[in-house]
C-alpha cells in the first residue's frame, strides 16, 4: 500500500482524508510539523515567550525521520509552513512534488505579483513594495484608495483599505505579523531559494472590485488543469467571507479567461506537480479581469463543495497529484445542482458560552443529508481567541448543497435556527444567536 505524508493536518484533513485514501487503496501519514507554533501568532492574543522556530532545522531532521518510511508522497493542505516545507522535503527524498521556489514564491506576495507582471499584466493591479523600516520606501506610494497588506499574512490578517497619505504611514507602523511568524519565512527563503528579497514587507496595491472568485486547479506533467470556480459572498461593505458558492455564476467566456491567465502564470513561473488556489475579481464595468492572490494549495472548504456537485473530492486529487498520479476528476455528476460553504459570523468580539452539542449537530444532518457542521467557538473562550480575519469573527461553517440557490439559502437559515450558540458580550450580559 503507498503511503503518503501529510504535513500540518487540519481537523478537515483528519476527518475527510481517511475515506479518500480508502478508496484510492493508500494510507495517510499525519504529521503535525510545527505543533500550531505559526496558529499561536495569528489570535488575538499571541505568546511571544515561546522560544523562535527553527525550521530549517525541523525541515531536515523530518527529511531524516521518513527517509526510510518508503512514502510515495508528501504533501499538504496548508501554504504555509504546509506546502513551503512538503515541497522542500519532496525534492530531498526524490518525491514527486513541486519546485520549492515556485511555491515559495506564491507564497511571497511580492514575488507573487513581479512574475504575474510578467506573465499575465493584464490581471496584475499596479503595486509598491514598502519596508516599514525604510521611510524612503513610502516614496512612490500609489494614488487612494488603495490596499496595504503583509507580503506574507494569512486569512486577510492586517490587510485594510486605506484612504490616504496620513492613514497608510500609521497603517505601515503596525501591519506586519509578528517576526517569530515571518522570519522562518526568511530563512527558508535564505536557505532553499534564489529568491533575495525578504517578507518582513508590505505590498501597497491598487484597488480591485468586483465579483470575487476563487479559481481551483492543479498542475500535473507541466499541463495546467483547472477543476472548478468558486464564488465568494461577502458581507456588504465589509472583506468578509459570507459564502462560498459552486459553481460559479459567471459566464462561461470570463472563466475562459480566467482559466488563460491561470494557465499562463503557472506555465510561466515552472510551476508543476502540485495544486493551486487562485482568487481573482471580475470587474463587470469595465470587463476586467485581477488577480488578488495566488495559494499554492486548494482551499480546505472546497473539497465538499465540488463532492456534491461533481461527485469527486479534490482532496482526491491532492493524494494522486502527491504520488504522481494523473487525477481522475468528475464534471456535474453529483447529487446537487449547487453547494455552498456557508460562514458562521459577527462582527463584535464574543465570549463563549455554549455551542451546540452533538445531538444538535446530528438533527442538522438528520433533517438535510449531506450538510457538514464545524464549529470553531470554544466554551470559556472568546471568539478572538480563534484564529481571525481582520474585522470579523467566524464561529463556525455549515457546507451544504441543494438544487438552487434559493433551496440553498433557506437551508442555510433553517440550520442556523437549529444550531444554539450562545455569546457573553465582552462588557454585557449572556446573549444567544
Amino acid at each position: 500500500m503507498k503511503r503518503v505524508l501529510l504535513l500540518s493536518p487540519t481537523s478537515r484533513e483528519r476527518k475527510n482524508l481517511p475515506s479518500v485514501a480508502e478508496q484510492l487503496g493508500c494510507e495517510v501519514i499525519y504529521d503535525d510539523f510545527d505543533e500550531d507554533y505559526f496558529d499561536n501568532f495569528l489570535g488575538e492574543n499571541p505568546n511571544f515567550k515561546v522560544a523562535p522556530l527553527n525550521i530549517v532545522e525541523l525541515i531536515e531532521s523530518t527529511v531524516n525521520k521518513y527517509k526510510n518510511s518508503n512514502l510515495a508522497g508528501v504533501t499538504s493542505a496548508v501554504g504555509y509552513p504546509g506546502m513551503s516545507a512538503s515541497s522542500i522535503i519532496a525534492k530531498k527524498l526524490d518525491l514527486p512534488g513541486p519546485s520549492p521556489e515556485a511555491i515559495i514564491l506564491c507564497e511571497h506576495k511580492y514575488y507573487s505579483r513581479l512574475y504575474q507582471k510578467q506573465f499575465v499584466p493584464e490581471a496584475t493591479p499596479d503595486f509598491h513594495l514598502i519596508d516599514p523600516r525604510d521611510s524612503a520606501t513610502l516614496n512612490g506610494i500609489i494614488d487612494f484608495p488603495s490596499f496595504l497588506k503583509p507580503v506574507k499574512s494569512c486569512m486577510s490578517k492586517n490587510a485594510n483599505i486605506v484612504f490616504d497619505e496620513k492613514q497608510l504611514r500609521e497603517l505601515v507602523k503596525t501591519s506586519l505579523l509578528p517576526d517569530q511568524f515571518i522570519d522562518p519565512f526568511n530563512d527558508i527563503l535564505r536557505s532553499y531559494t534564489h529568491l533575495q528579497q525578504h517578507a518582513t514587507c508590505l505590498l501597497q496595491e491598487a484597488l480591485l472590485q468586483g465579483v470575487q472568485v476563487s479559481l481551483e486547479g492543479y498542475v500535473f506533467d507541466k499541463q495546467v488543469h483547472v477543476m472548478g470556480v468558486v464564488d465568494a459572498v461577502m458581507f456588504p461593505g465589509t472583506l468578509s467571507f459570507k459564502r462560498w458558492q459552486y459553481p460559479s455564476r459567471l459566464k462561461q467566456d470570463v472563466l475562459n479567461r480566467m482559466r488563460d491567465i491561470a494557465t499562463r502564470f503557472f506555465t510561466g513561473i515552472g510551476y508543476d506537480n502540485a495544486l493551486f488556489n487562485m482568487e481573482l475579481f471580475y470587474d463587470i464595468e469595465t470587463d476586467s479581469i485581477g488577480i488578488i492572490e495566488i495559494n499554492p494549495k486548494i482551499a480546505s472548504q472546497f473539497p465538499k463543495l465540488f463532492e456534491k456537485v461533481d461527485g469527486f473530492s479534490t482532496y482526491k486529487t491532492l493524494l494522486e497529484v502527491a504520488m504522481g498520479q494523473e487525477p481522475n476528476t468528475l464534471h456535474r455528476k453529483g447529487k446537487y445542482a449547487v453547494s455552498a460553504s456557508c460562514v458562521l459570523r459577527i462582527f463584535e468580539d464574543q465570549k463563549v458560552h455554549a455551542v451546540p452539542d452533538e445531538k444538535q449537530i446530528n438533527s442538522v444532518a438528520e433533517k438535510f443529508p449531506d450538510t457538514q457542521v464545524q464549529i470553531y467557538a470554544r466554551p470559556g473562550k472568546k471568539l478572538s481567541d480563534e484564529v481571525q480575519d481582520a474585522i470579523s469573527f467566524r464561529y463556525g461553517l455549515i457546507d451544504l448543497g441543494a438544487q438552487s440557490e434559493s433551496e440553498l439559502e433557506e437551508k442555510f437559515e433553517a440550520c442556523k435556527q437549529m444550531l444554539k450558540f450562545h455569546f457573553e458580550p465582552i462588557e454585557s450580559k449572556v446573549g444567544s444567536l
